[in-house]
């Protein structure tokens, strides 16, 4: 998935971060081993639409830093809160075995209505930027 430049914002003094992205495509790639060794499956591969995603995070609870040389890793970073809007859809296919064609549409709740259970931005180095 590739994400258009300006589409994110952070501010980690103030804590505050924003993700905002429409019509992007996504391929589920079956298994998290497919994507992550890279493997395409060229046949029933689903491709999907994130019609439009918004993610707002912001109001500091707490700050913590790490530094940990003998892992390649620092970081500062704030738990905070945060609110998701979404809208997902497949379009409709041939019939297979993995797919009934009618294709699918998933709306969320409104963004003022999200839970939270964790949020986290940050700023972290590791490996060779270490």
């Amino acid at each position: 998935m590739h994400i258009p430049e300006g589409s994110a914002h952070v501010d980690l003094d103030s804590g505050t971060a924003s993700l905002h992205v429409e019509n992007v495509c996504v391929l589920d790639a079956f298994k998290v081993a497919n994507s992550v060794a890279g493997n395409a499956r060229a046949v029933n591969q689903v491709q999907g639409i994130i019609n439009s995603l918004d993610i707002e995070w912001s109001g500091i609870l707490s700050t913590e830093t790490a530094n940990q040389p003998a892992n390649k890793m620092r970081g500062t970073f704030a738990d905070n809160t945060a609110t998701i809007a979404v809208t997902a859809t497949t379009p409709r296919t041939m019939v297979t075995s993995l797919s009934n064609g009618h294709g699918f549409q998933f709306v969320s709740d409104p963004a003022a209505t999200s839970v939270n259970h964790f949020a986290l931005i940050g700023h972290e180095q590791n490996g060779i930027y270490f």
